[in-house]
């Protein structure tokens, strides 16, 4: 089980004869039947002691004893001391002197004494469900310096009789577990705060409150593991008027610029300073020192002045008595300081300011001082931190923060799972996560198995039909390719039905392929010149002499009878020539051509009508030669003519529709022609004849 702080149930009141001060509830000899003695007591920090009140000749009647803090019992009796006969577990240990704290003098007794044993302490008020702790040191005393009881916060084991070490309620609390530490929060409360209704001091064991302090606080380490009391350095003391009043500021330690060191003790409520500083504070507040009670006092019109200037005291505390940037500033308006003292210490109720002058150069910030901080004490650490209190109207919600021991690592805070015992049957959280696992591959595997199929059944698909490409002979088809389409028409009847292209077209291309009707060979024609050339064109092959002498050809294969036509040949370009040879009928006036010839076309036939036209052009140039050298053998002795070249004539595509036939004939120039040609001596350039 992580033990938990403890927060110490404040009584709801305000005591004490030298000031209000809020007490809490703490019993006294219970023994878990709620039957023990209740007791209103004040925290004392520096006190190792459980301090309780007994009866003495100053205070003998239950009023006094009421006062002093003794609660009645469960019976409603009012009882005028502690009641150790009443207590199953009180040992009694003997008379011892009480340990002052911080070796100040007291009034009146300098060295008091108490009744010293040990009994069951508890938390709370006496019941059934209050914390209780046996053995624990208790005291009980009669000096009038103690007129409430206390309850210590020290740490440090007493020996009294020199027999052994007693330890105190904080350090043994802890070590039972019953809180995370040997830790303490504490304010003293203030009983002037929310139009004098007050608010109640904090006291929580083992942690803090956080609700009862500002972020704006000190962390200062302790003088030693064997002193831990709570000392600060004071490094500064200033008044602050009502600005409406008085915007001036006063130092009451302007010539003390080095501060001094001072000790936190709640024990008592005086704030005992250096005498030069007690001097200012009495000359501002206009104070009156009693030098027989070392008291300062305040009358009438002194506190009526005071609270027209409704002046705040500003003391500035940090870990050293030098200014630093590490500090705090503990500010206490007038009403801090506006106490009475009442009897036993005097007879008559008077008005005091808690202020003392130390003799022994020890200086202590009282009581009066935690009205208005929240002190925050861990032993385990030697560490302790001081902080503006902070009060609001209404007062926030308590927020505890636990302080654990030196290395203890507090679990988390997310409990774990509780097993539903009506669900036996239900999975566990192991069995869960592998199903869920198990549903993720499947759906895994079921999208990778869909994704093969669709990539097999794509890749089994008919692709896309493509065109072969047509096989054309660059070489041999020369510019013809580039100038036109070359197309033949359908060597089909004139109205049959259109027949399917097929492939690529039949594919939603845009255009048929190119293609070639089924033909025989025909011959191709030239018309006659009407007229000589009179744009300097010349004659090409077909034309010599300018005039055309027409053959017939005849066709082997036709099945058509379709009429013969010869498509006409390109323009030719004849050069200037005026020499002998240019007259000649056989030497060709005209520039140089390529020689034409026909690619393979892309359509089928029963006839390859490029390779006849070939046959045929190699047979005819054959014969043309064969008969130039027989008529130069019978010439009478002119000159002899040069060798006929091969017309160099390329023929492009004809626009002109072409006609089935089964051969196609280039028909030769007839003697008649060839001697026309040679009279024909124009220089300009013949027009072609085709």
């Amino acid at each position: 089980v992580v033990p938990v702080p403890y927060v110490v149930q404040p009584s709801g009141s305000f005591d004490g004869n030298d000031g209000k001060w809020s007490s809490f509830f703490i019993n006294i000899g219970d023994d878990a039947t709620g039957q023990g003695q209740t007791f209103r007591l004040l925290p004392a920090t520096s006190s190792p002691l459980t301090l309780v009140p007994d009866r003495s000749g100053w205070c003998n009647d239950e009023e006094c004893a009421a006062n002093r803090g003794i609660e009645k019992t469960s019976v409603g009796r009012q009882p005028l001391e502690f009641e150790e006969q009443s207590s199953k577990a009180w040992a009694f240990k003997g008379l011892f002197t009480i340990p002052l704290p911080l070796d100040l003098q007291w009034q009146p007794d300098q060295k008091p004494n108490g009744s010293w044993g040990l009994d069951n302490v508890g938390l709370g008020r006496s019941s059934r469900d209050s914390q209780i702790l046996a053995d624990q040191v208790v005291v009980q005393y009669t000096s009038k310096d103690f007129y409430m009881g206390w309850f210590g916060l020290a740490a440090l084991p007493v020996n009294p009789s020199g027999g052994g070490n007693l330890f105190p309620f904080l350090p043994n609390y802890a070590n039972a577990t019953k809180i995370p530490s040997t830790s303490y929060g504490y304010t003293a409360g203030a009983s002037y705060r929310e139009d004098t209704k007050g608010v109640e001091g904090s006291l929580t064991l083992g942690g803090y409150d956080q609700s009862r302090f500002r972020d704006q606080g000190v962390s200062i380490t302790m003088p030693s593991t064997g002193n831990n009391t709570l000392v600060v350095g004071v490094q500064s003391i200033a008044v602050h008027p009502d600005p409406d009043v008085d915007d001036n500021e006063y130092s009451f330690t302007k010539q003390n610029p080095n501060g001094f060191f001072a000790a936190i003790d709640s024990t008592l409520p005086y704030l005992w300073l250096p005498d030069d500083v007690c001097d200012k504070f009495a000359n501002y507040f206009r104070l009156t020192y009693d030098s027989k009670q070392n008291l300062y006092l305040v009358n009438e019109s002194s506190h009526t002045h005071n609270i027209q200037q409704n002046a705040t005291l500003g003391i500035l505390v940090g870990a050293t008595s030098g200014m630093s940037i590490e500090s705090t500033t503990i500010t206490l308006p007038y009403l801090a300081f506006d106490l009475n003292l009442s009897a036993p210490t005097v007879e008559n109720s008077t008005r005091y300011f808690p202020l003392k002058k130390s003799p022994t150069g020890v200086y202590v910030l009282g009581r009066t001082f935690l009205q208005e901080a929240y002190i925050t004490v861990d032993y385990e650490r030697s560490n302790f931190t001081v902080s503006p209190a902070n009060f609001t109207d209404p007062m926030p919600e308590p927020h505890i923060i636990p302080i654990y021991t030196k290395g203890y690592v507090p679990p988390t805070t997310t409990p774990p799972p509780t097993p539903n015992p009506k669900s036996k049957d239900s999975l566990g959280a192991g069995a869960i996560a592998g199903i869920v696992v198990g549903v993720i591959v499947f759906f895994l595997l079921l999208g990778l198995g869909f994704l093969i199929i669709w990539k097999r059944r794509r890749d089994q698909r008919p692709k896309t039909f493509q065109e072969k490409p047509l096989e054309i002979d660059t070489i041999v088809a020369g510019e013809e390719v580039k100038l036109r389409r070359v197309s033949e028409l359908d060597s089909n009847e004139p109205g049959s039905p259109k027949a399917n292209p097929g492939g690529y077209y039949a594919n939603g291309e845009k255009e048929p392929p190119i293609s070639e009707m089924e033909s025989p060979p025909v011959e191709l024609y030239s018309p006659p010149p009407e007229t000589p050339s009179q744009n300097g064109h010349g004659g090409d092959f077909f034309t010599i002499g300018g005039k055309l002498r027409r053959r017939a050809a005849t066709r082997e294969n036709s099945g058509n009878n379709h009429v013969l036509a010869e498509l006409p040949g390109d323009e030719a370009y004849a050069a200037a020539a005026q020499t002998p040879a240019s007259n000649s009928p056989i030497v060709s006036p005209l520039v140089e051509r390529p020689l034409h010839s026909r690619h393979a076309s892309n359509a089928t036939s029963q006839v390859g009508i490029d390779e006849t036209l070939d046959r045929e052009r190699r047979a005819e140039e054959e014969r043309v030669s064969n008969e130039l050298n027989e008529e130069d053998e019978r010439g009478a002795g002119g000159d002899v003519a040069p060798a006929r070249r091969p017309s160099q004539h390329a023929r492009g595509p004809s626009d002109a529709p072409t006609m089935a036939s089964d051969s196609t004939a280039v028909s030769l120039p007839s003697p008649e022609e060839r001697e026309a040609w040679a009279g024909n001596v124009s220089p300009e350039p013949r027009r072609p004849l085709s």
